[in-house]
């Protein structure tokens, strides 16, 4: 992604982006080590990592979904579509859970349409979470 944003045509947006490709790619490597780590460890860790992946998939399909906006963004060299990230990444992550011994989950439900206001139930609960603190002092200032 911020490989990508890095052409963006909005100076700033690149600049940010070409800040944020090593960190980024350090993240990605950490993570991708701990994956394997737990993945292929003891009985115990491989249980909870393909649990944890189970449990996380089926939103999976969320962080590639396009609009019209995020389209025409694209196309006019502001922003990258999620949707051509899809291939690269699920070839990565592919890459990283067959090394870890971990089955790629096949979710009988996906959830999308975040971006169009469509969530699932704990969406909820995280919103009650947030506004707690500025429900509970409305007008406070921290």
């Amino acid at each position: 992604l911020y490989t990508l944003l890095q052409d963006s045509v909005d100076e700033t947006l690149a600049a940010v982006a070409a800040k944020a490709v090593k960190e980024v790619d350090y993240h990605r490597d950490h993570a991708t080590q701990w994956v394997l780590r737990l993945g292929d460890g003891t009985d115990e860790s491989h249980h909870r990592m393909q649990q944890g992946l189970n449990d996380v998939w089926p939103y999976v399909d969320e962080l590639f979904e396009s609009d019209e906006l995020v389209r025409s963004l694209a196309a006019a060299a502001l922003a990258v579509d999620p949707a051509s990230l899809e291939e690269p990444v699920m070839d990565h992550v592919g890459r990283v859970l067959a090394a870890a011994t971990l089955v790629r989950p096949e979710p009988a439900v996906r959830y999308t349409g975040g971006r169009r206001g469509v969530h699932t139930e704990q969406m909820g609960y995280l919103l009650a979470q947030m506004q707690y603190i500025a429900r509970s002092y409305p007008g406070g200032s921290w």
